[in-house]
This record gives structure tokens, sequence and C-alpha cells, in this order.
């Protein structure tokens, strides 16, 4: 009896343990193009429905360092710590059209997108993954003055989930678009087939003018140092007092 009643109770001081526990990981984003950048480090801690995104190597110019959520990454809260100011994290994900000196008309057309799984023996950070790979493609037919000239978008994403973690654990909540509508939002509806918790995401886009040399910009998310943390404080998932609401300025650095 004594023994069986040990059991129970180590049983019981596990359960209690992983209840009070909270996932942390890192996330490691590169950006190869025409400038040259330095990679932005991101340390996310997750316990419950909350959510902390904490930027530990920033790039030159950036929006925010914190990223807040209390209800899995539904709803973000971004803040620029050195300015004190927060804005809608929405934001962050909507369309931004790159404003081209002289062009006054641009038409979509030949859009084309796939997500597909693709068998792979990859080992990521100690987990077996799962392999999707996403493809979109369109023409954008832009008018500058007088003059039509087409331009090709192309863009391949290669992505490794693992079934071993929990989904609900990434934040802040990726969708792969291309920022055109409708285009993107048949994207959004394909990738529903895609499952587990990111550990590598490997885009390359693609922007050609007709009979032109291409541009190619390459970004890499990959998570690693996965561990479970004593959970922080609550005030450490939610807007901290006296902060004041400023929209992003695209590009600024977070200093003053």
């Amino acid at each position: 009896m004594t023994a069986r009643r040990f059991g129970v109770a180590a049983l019981l001081l596990c359960a209690s343990a992983s209840l009070q526990a909270a996932t942390s990981y890192r996330v490691t984003i590169t950006t190869k193009d025409r400038l040259k950048r330095m990679p932005v480090v991101q340390r996310v801690i997750a316990e419950g429905d909350s959510r902390r995104l904490t930027v530990e190597q920033q790039d030159e110019g950036f929006e925010y360092d914190v990223l807040l959520s209390t209800d899995g990454g539904k709803t973000v809260t971004a803040l620029n710590t050195s300015l004190r100011t927060w804005f809608d994290g929405a934001t962050l994900s909507a369309s931004r059209p790159a404003r081209t000196p002289g062009l006054s008309e641009i038409k979509i057309k030949d859009a084309k997108n796939s997500v597909t799984e693709e068998p792979t023996d990859t080992t990521i950070a100690g987990f077996v993954t799962r392999k999707f790979v996403v493809r979109a493609s369109y023409t954008s037919q832009e008018k500058y003055g007088d003059t039509k000239v087409n331009r090709v978008h192309e863009m391949t994403t290669l992505l490794w989930t693992t079934d071993k973690l929990d989904q609900v654990l990434a934040f802040p909540i990726r969708a792969i678009t291309m920022d055109v509508e409708p285009l993107d939002a048949e994207l959004r509806q394909k990738q529903t087939v895609i499952s587990g918790f990111p550990l590598r995401q490997l885009t390359t886009i693609s922007r050609a003018y007709e009979g032109g040399a291409p541009s190619v910009e390459i970004t890499t998310f990959e998570v690693d140092d996965i561990r479970t943390v004593p959970p922080p404080p609550a005030s450490a998932f939610v807007k901290p007092a006296g902060y004041v609401q400023q929209e992003p300025v695209i590009g600024s650095p977070g200093k003053m």
C-alpha cells in the first residue's frame, strides 16, 4: 500500500510540474538579398494561451522588439520598449504593397499556387520532420505613363514541421503569402493541410521584368534550443503600464 501511495504521489508531482512549466525556443531569421543583413534572433516563451516573443538580436531598423498575446496568438500586441510605444500586431501581417516611383496602374494575371507534402528524412533539433512545399506565382502588368511592362513573381517555400511538438506553440502565427489578393486567400486555404510545429522555413522569392535579370530574396526561419522552463509571471505577457499607442514607422530604428 505504501509503495502504491508513493507511486500515485510521484505521478501527481510530475503532472503538477508539467502544468507549471512553460516552453521556450529560439528562432533565427536570416535574409539574403542585395543588402547585407544581420540575422534576427528571437526568443519565444509559451505557457497555456500566453505567448511572449522577445527580439534578442535586431536588424538596424525595426518596428518592435516584443510581441505579446494572451489568446494563443489570435491577437497580438507589439511593443517598442525603447520608445515605450505599442501597436496592434495585426498590422504585421497586413499587405504592404511596394510603392514604385512612376507606377500608375497594375493588373494581376496568370496566378498559380499549390501546397504539397514531400517525403523527407531530415532531422531538425533532434525531431523527425515532415516536409511541405508551397509554390505560388503570378505576372503583374505594370503601367508607367504610356508604357506597359510585365513582371514575373515566383515564390517557393520549403517547410519542415514535427508532430512531436504542439502546433499551437508556434508564435506568431505565420501564413505564407505574397501580399496579393485573391492569390493569398487561396494560399491560406490550401495551407490548412499543413500540420505540426514548424522547425524550419526556407522561402525563395524571385521577381523579374520581362527580358531582365531576376532579383532574388531568400529568407530562412530556424527553430532550436527548445526547452522547458519555469513559467514567468503573468505580467510578462501583458502590455506594461505607461506605454503609448503609436502606429509603427516602417524601417525606423527603435531609438530616438
